[in-house]
């Protein structure tokens, strides 16, 4: 799904996310491609950042926070890990 939600009011968005919610539940693969991290950290398991081209890095959004993944957006790096 490229940018579903990109057009679309409240309740339409949410609609949507009940949806992907759905076939998650009934173990289908889905790709999502989104500038919302917001949304990326509700319905995904893990997120990829592409910059340029390549290939950042995919990380597990329960391993990551929002602003990790806005640092490999912005800065093309994968965030560091707590020792």
């Amino acid at each position: 799904m490229d940018e579903p939600t990109a057009a679309l009011g409240v309740h339409e968005t949410q609609m949507v996310a009940e949806l992907i919610q759905e076939l998650k539940k009934q173990g289908l693969g889905i790709f999502l491609i989104s500038h919302d991290t917001h949304e990326m950290m509700e319905l995904c398991d893990r997120v990829s950042v592409m910059k340029n081209g390549q290939l950042v890095g995919t990380e597990r959004v329960e391993d990551v926070t929002e602003d990790d993944i806005l640092g490999m957006i912005i800065l093309g790096k994968k965030p560091q890990k707590a020792a």
